[in-house]
């Protein structure tokens, strides 16, 4: 059967001689013909450095079993180019005779048939002797040759042994066969190695630039591993955790333990470990560590900041600061005055009230300040105190724990304080907070910490507070509604932002900026507004400040600047009827002329706002793009079209 799939020896033999009639290889020469000089036999060795080092102990290995039988052992590239000769010195000399030295090539094509060229032409081990060789000079011998594999099967190089042809055996191919498979195995045992270490290296670098901490703990509760995220959340040596019981650092490690054991899912808990001058809260997730067999080997303990997820949550939540002091505009006098002040408490750690009529932007400059202050990065939380009732108000604030009350979710929800951590706290409306609430909110600030609905445990809290009314604080003080101590505790720095009628030079810059906007985010023109209508709007007195100029702006872009009184307000209706209006005019007002407000063409109207919104994000092109209601590559291409550099 074998003979069937196989070319026998003789076969191979005579395709041999045949390729080496071909090769014009010539009986009668002394072979072989080409050698390397000492440079190039040099940069070969260097080549095959690896199959040298794997090679060499076997070969060595395999001449101290053959010392005295008048045998050498030659190892060549996959060329057949001699990279070693060692054993008997009477047939080196004689193989020397020959030129068959380190650097010559035994290639068929050189020399003819011979046991190196044809075991790499035929990839099969194969012994040659006497005049089975092509070149009569090497009938004196009888060569076994075997080539060596790499792991991908490609010939690398041969082992060939050589001796006497009256002393041959059949056993010594058998020998060079043992030889180059136990090469090929640690060929492949070095392969695999080299795998593992790479899969190891792969793993090490994933875990070591996770985001969250990860310790792998065994059995007995010893840490065993930990990554490079770990070490530098807690600032801790890694030499300092590893083979170290974890309830060293983690007091609630038996029960996390007893909940994993039970598959009782442990995630994102809040926990804190107990290691010197590390005040943070972290949020952790335990998992078992099985083999294949399901055999419980460890458990792997993961963690992450929880300040860092809160950042998160309000940055999705839009929980954060959007607007900057470059966003308020500054035409009258009272606004550069507001503005100015409120820039130099802005880094205070003081609490500022600001007051000022429904809709004259307190927010927007709250959060001006928030963004100008060292805890911009943090979080910029508002709870609006009038648009939620009074038994909630107190959750919202100071959250609650697990199981504080009916519907309450599991685990716990931390409040509009610990969101705050670090960052500001805006409390919109705070004149129709409860009295009760009064007196805990007062607690809070005094004390720095909170306590949760259903928990007996402080929480430190680092949270400024900016608080907003459009209430008379003082009034509601003596009226009783208000507490005079809370009062005290809020009005440590006072703004007040003026309403739109008493700073009226602002009414014609807002009403260009809202206009442009809204004809931007609806996709429309922006119509010529008639000089009649900018003399109304310059005598209307705006009760509900800009947040009602901005609803005007967006009617004006509907209506394509055709306002008729019965698409407006009542008290605007009334201006509108009127046809004497006359604008009203003082020192300080900018006269209603047309040309100061019919917009610029199109295309200026669009590069300005995709300056002013990028400009206000920051070159942010995601959070740019969702403003102004087009996708990131139609803002990239914008922003090309008008040449602004971002």
């Amino acid at each position: 059967m074998e003979e069937d799939i196989k070319k026998s020896h003789e076969e191979i033999i005579q395709e041999s001689h045949e390729r080496s009639k071909e090769f014009g290889v010539e009986k009668s020469r002394v072979f072989p013909k080409k050698v390397l000089s000492e440079d190039e036999l040099r940069q070969l060795l260097n080549q095959n450095k690896e199959l040298m080092d794997i090679a060499t102990p076997f070969l060595e290995e395999l001449s101290d079993f053959l010392k005295g039988t008048g045998y050498i052992l030659v190892l060549t590239d996959h060329e057949g180019c001699i990279l070693r000769v060692m054993g008997d010195k009477k047939i080196i000399s004689e193989a020397e005779f020959f030129n068959m030295v380190m650097g010559a090539y035994m290639s068929e094509k050189i020399i003819g048939t011979n046991a190196m060229g044809t075991a790499i032409s035929e990839n099969v081990p194969i012994q040659v002797t006497a005049d089975e060789h092509f070149v009569s000079a090497y009938h004196r011998w009888t060569c076994s040759a075997a080539p060596i594999h790499d792991t991908e099967g490609k010939i690398i190089g041969t082992i060939n042994l050589t001796g006497d042809s009256q002393s041959m055996h059949p056993h010594s191919l058998g020998l060079v066969v043992a030889a180059v498979r136990a090469i090929e195995n640690h060929i492949e045992n070095i392969d695999i190695q080299k795998q593992l270490f790479d899969s190891n290296m792969y793993a090490f670098a994933m875990m070591n630039n996770l985001s969250y901490g990860a310790f792998a703990i065994d059995l007995n509760d010893d840490i065993h591993w930990v990554n490079d995220t770990a070490c530098r959340t807690l600032n801790i040596r890694r030499l300092n955790l590893i083979n170290q019981p974890i309830i060293n650092f983690f007091k609630d490690w038996p029960k996390v333990k007893k909940s994993v054991i039970q598959e009782i899912p442990y995630i994102d808990e809040e926990g804190r470990f107990q290691i010197e001058n590390l005040d943070e809260k972290f949020l952790l997730n335990a998992l078992p560590i099985k083999t294949k067999e399901n055999e419980l080997l460890g458990f792997l303990l993961t963690f992450r900041e929880l300040s860092r997820m809160i950042k998160l949550v309000n940055k999705y939540t839009g929980s954060r600061a959007r607007f900057t002091f470059a966003d308020i505009t500054e035409n009258s006098k009272a606004i550069k005055s507001l503005v100015k002040n409120a820039k130099m408490v802005a880094n205070s750690p003081s609490t500022i009230l600001i007051t000022g009529e429904s809709g004259t932007g307190k927010e927007v400059f709250a959060q001006a300040i928030h963004n100008a202050s060292e805890r911009k990065d943090s979080g910029f939380v508002a709870l609006n105190c009038g648009a939620i009732t009074a038994t909630l108000i107190e959750s919202e604030l100071f959250g609650y724990d697990d199981g504080a009350f009916t519907g309450a979710k599991k685990g716990g929800n931390p409040g509009k304080f610990e969101l705050a951590h670090k960052g500001t706290l805006f409390l919109d409306e705070i004149g129709e907070m409860p009295p009760d609430m009064q007196i805990r909110l007062l607690r809070a600030l005094q004390e720095g910490s909170i306590t949760r609905i259903g928990s007996n445990k402080a929480i430190d809290v680092d949270v400024r507070i900016i608080a907003a009314t459009n209430k008379n604080l003082e009034e509601e003080v003596k009226q009783g509604r208000f507490r005079l101590d809370l009062f005290y505790r809020l009005n440590i720095i006072h703004l007040h932002v003026p309403p739109l009628r008493e700073r009226k030079e602002d009414i014609l810059p807002f009403l260009r900026f809202f206009i442009r906007r809204k004809a931007n985010r609806l996709s429309m023109n922006i119509p010529d507004i008639p000089v009649e209508i900018i003399d109304k709007v310059m005598a209307y007195h705006w009760p509900g400040n800009v947040r009602e100029l901005e609803n005007f702006a967006e009617k004006l872009i509907l209506l394509q600047g055709k306002l008729t009184p019965e698409m407006m307000d009542e008290e605007f209706r009334t201006v509108l009827e009127n046809k004497n209006t006359v604008q009203e005019t003082t020192e300080n007002t900018i006269p209603a002329l047309p040309a100061m407000f019919i917009p610029k063409s199109i295309e200026e109207a669009e590069k300005e706002i995709i300056e002013k919104t990028l400009k206000h994000f920051r070159n942010n092109m995601s959070q740019s793009a969702k403003s102004l209601a087009i996708s990131r590559n139609t803002l990239y291409l914008k922003a090309k079209k008008y040449g602004i550099p971002i």
